[in-house]
């Protein structure tokens, strides 16, 4: 299964999950989510971002992927980027992440935020360019930062700016850009 028959397949799924109350929203992360606003990169994996409806739990979510999907969950631990919950399945030979807004404010609000753009033909919320480069900042691989170099491109300065000191990451955000700016 491709990385486009992946993504339509989970986009139909978290459509579902929502229209079914499981879910109150999602949006697109990670480096698929780059192609609605910068040059594609290449990328294994399938990023989104949720937020739970009232009343529903991880386990909730776990158990509609493994009876719904027939798909076998990994719970993955972030607790260095203070990612609460996250989970990850296999569709063919993609991983698909999924990570929970609960607890982390700044993924609750990109969700919010997030703009609809069209990917392979459907339509779907993605994160920001602003959003993307906080999310990014959190785990902030070597990957993240090159990421985070063509995000800037597009990105509103002024609101990244204010966001970056709203949710405590001005001084990893000056790092990441002076690094930036520095290499060739």
């Amino acid at each position: 299964m491709s990385i486009v028959e992946t993504f339509l397949k989970a986009v139909s799924f978290f459509d579902t999950l929502k229209e079914d109350g499981f879910i109150e929203d999602y949006a697109l992360i990670g480096g698929l989510a780059l192609s609605a606003w910068v040059r594609p990169r290449t990328t294994r994996d399938v990023d989104f971002v949720v937020i739970l409806s009232e009343g529903m739990d991880w386990p909730d979510i776990v158990a509609a992927i493994e009876t719904r999907l027939q798909k076998r969950v990994v719970i993955r631990k972030r607790k260095q980027a203070n990612i609460q919950e996250m989970l990850s399945f296999m569709e063919g030979q993609i991983q698909v992440d999924v990570i929970s807004a609960r607890g982390l404010s700044v993924a609750h609000e990109a969700i919010k935020n997030a703009a609809t753009a069209t990917l392979f033909g459907h339509a779907i919320k993605v994160a920001t360019p602003e959003y993307l480069i906080l999310l990014k900042l959190l785990p902030l691989s070597e990957q993240d930062i090159l990421d985070i170099k063509a995000l800037t491109q597009k990105a509103d300065k002024e609101n990244l700016s204010a966001l970056a000191d709203k949710f405590f990451l001005r001084s990893r955000l000056d790092r990441v850009l002076k690094r930036k700016k520095s290499t060739p």
